[in-house]
C-alpha cells in the first residue's frame, strides 16, 4: 500500500518512458513487454517479476533502482553525468575529495539561492568567483590528483 504523496511505480515508469520519448508501443518494440502489460504496470494494476524490471531498465536506459525508487539512483545519475563527462574516481580519497567540494559549493552557494517561482527549481546565484578559495588559501597549494 502506498502512502499519500508516494510515487508510485506505475507512475515512476510512465515518466521515465515520456522523458525518454517513448510511446509505449515503441517501450514494447525495445523491451518484447506487450503493450497490455505495459499499461497494466503504468496503471498500477501489477507489479513486474525482476527480469521484466531488467529488461524495462535497459530498454529505458536507467537503473533498476531508479525505477524502483530508490534513493541510490540519485547518487547513480550523479555519478553517470560525471563519466559522461569525462570525470573519473578512482580512490575512495578522490571520492572523498569530490564530495567536500560539492557539499562546500553547496553551502557556499545556499545563502544566495534565488526563492525559485512556482513550479521551477532553485537558481543558484553566486559566481565562481564568489565560491573559489582565495590563491594563498593552503587548501590549493596542494594539487589534487586528477579524478
Amino acid at each position: 500500500m502506498n502512502r499519500p504523496g508516494e510515487v508510485t511505480f506505475g507512475q515512476r515508469l510512465r515518466r521515465v518512458r515520456l522523458h525518454a520519448g517513448l510511446s509505449q508501443s515503441a517501450l514494447e518494440t525495445r523491451s518484447g513487454i506487450p503493450k497490455a502489460r505495459l499499461s497494466r504496470y503504468e496503471n498500477g494494476h501489477v507489479l513486474p517479476s525482476i527480469e521484466t524490471l531488467g529488461r524495462l531498465a535497459t530498454a529505458l536506459g536507467v537503473s533498476e533502482a531508479r525505477l524502483l525508487g530508490d534513493q541510490r539512483a540519485i547518487l547513480e545519475e550523479f555519478f553517470n553525468v560525471l563519466f559522461r563527462r569525462g570525470v573519473r574516481i578512482y580512490s575512495p580519497e578522490q571520492a572523498t575529495t569530490l564530495a567536500n567540494a560539492v557539499a562546500d559549493i553547496m553551502e557556499a552557494t545556499s545563502a544566495v539561492t534565488e526563492m525559485p517561482a512556482e513550479g521551477t527549481q532553485p537558481v543558484a546565484a553566486a559566481s565562481m568567483a564568489t565560491i573559489a578559495p582565495a590563491a594563498d588559501d593552503p587548501a590549493v597549494q596542494e594539487p589534487v590528483p586528477p579524478i
